[in-house]
């Protein structure tokens, strides 16, 4: 059986966040259907497969990782954590139930610097383990709130406001900011904030040369000192990069790879959702969509083994079996058949018939 380029990926992703010093967390398939009623918000699908269980509670089958991680996670420790797990959701392209494999890391506790440029720069490399043909997108929702807060619009034409930079509309966000009365020197600011540079240096020269107060200093200086760790070779500055408010702050990223047209890597920090689940820790972390490689992928490279055994029904089960524990034990792969596999590619052929 052939092994599929997703499964490879996977394995490499694995290694890369066990490598950096993450512990892998093993979840349950089920939890209460409580804890995601409560965070509809939050999840990418607001259907939810749920049951009565034998005891009579509401179960759910897992829409997301990132909830139960915080559920059971302990305030006076930090945790860095990695999963390969399913969730449930429902299929974008069908709208019908789905299992979603997705792979990450998580990053709770106490966040700083260091830790950001850490996660940011995890996930770079599995970007790179995807495609070398790779681009992260950054942005700073507290950065971007600030600016909004300046423009003392009511909740309803912010949210216009932040569906227009989402989308990059210049036009429209003029238009809106107009009919609302905001000031043309505040104006000026959103739509420089919407037409940032992608390259990072430019970006956050421009960013810190602004002279919106101390705490706007502060922020664009760690902004900046984040980035600076990171290879820019692959990274762009990119404000539409968004989540809801309500539950992400800080640094939001997505990353890209060539070939798929939507983003296979999001993440972001999440204070706000921690909060929401009476935690008083910060946290930051992303998920690599593995279910979105499946175009990228297709077939895979026709399979390899050191050494594959040719045998009939009167060769001797024992010559075939001392072969097989032999490669293992030296690390090497083999493969049994009757006639020589013209689907494969070998370096040695025992022929025992």
């Amino acid at each position: 059986m052939s092994i599929s380029k997703q499964n490879v990926i996977s394995d490499g992703l694995m290694a890369l966040f066990s490598g950096c010093g993450y512990t892998q967390y093993k979840m349950s398939k089920f939890e209460e259907y409580e804890l995601y009623a409560e965070n509809k918000a939050f999840l990418p699908s607001k259907s939810i497969i749920t049951f009565t269980d034998t005891d009579g509670r509401l179960m759910a089958l897992k829409p997301d990782v990132t909830l139960s991680i915080i559920k059971n996670f302990r305030d006076e420790k930090t945790e860095k954590l990695y999963y390969k797990e399913s969730v449930y959701r429902t299929d974008r392209n069908t709208h019908t139930f789905a299992e979603i494999t997705q792979a990450g890391i998580e990053y709770i506790g106490e966040v700083g610097t260091v830790s950001l440029s850490e996660v940011l720069t995890v996930a770079q490399c599995a970007l790179d383990k995807i495609s070398d043909e790779n681009v992260l997108d950054v942005s700073d929702l507290d950065l971007l709130s600030a600016v909004l807060d300046r423009l003392g619009v009511d909740a309803e034409t912010r949210a216009k406001l932040l569906f227009c930079i989402e989308h990059k509309n210049v036009h429209e966000a003029a238009a809106i900011c107009d009919g609302a009365g905001v000031s043309e020197e505040n104006k000026a600011l959103l739509l420089q904030i919407m037409t940032l540079d992608f390259d990072p240096d430019k970006a956050c020269a421009l960013l810190c040369s602004l002279d919106l107060g101390e705490d706007w200093k502060e922020k664009a200086k760690k902004f900046y000192n984040v980035l600076s760790a990171l290879d820019k070779s692959k990274l762009r500055v990119d404000f539409s990069v968004l989540n809801d408010t309500n539950y992400y702050n800080g640094l939001i990223f997505r990353g890209y790879i060539s070939g798929v047209p939507s983003a296979v890597l999001s993440g972001g920090q999440y204070d706000m959702l921690m909060r929401r689940l009476r935690k008083t820790s910060s946290a930051v972390g992303f998920a690599v969509y593995l279910d979105r490689l499946d175009g990228l992928c297709g077939k895979a490279d026709t399979p390899y083994y050191d050494t594959v055994i040719l045998y009939s029904d009167k060769t001797d089960a024992a010559s075939v079996c001392d072969i097989i524990k032999y490669s293992v034990s030296a690390g090497m792969t083999v493969k049994t058949a009757k006639e020589t596999p013209d689907s494969i590619k070998y370096g040695k052929l025992v022929d025992l018939r």
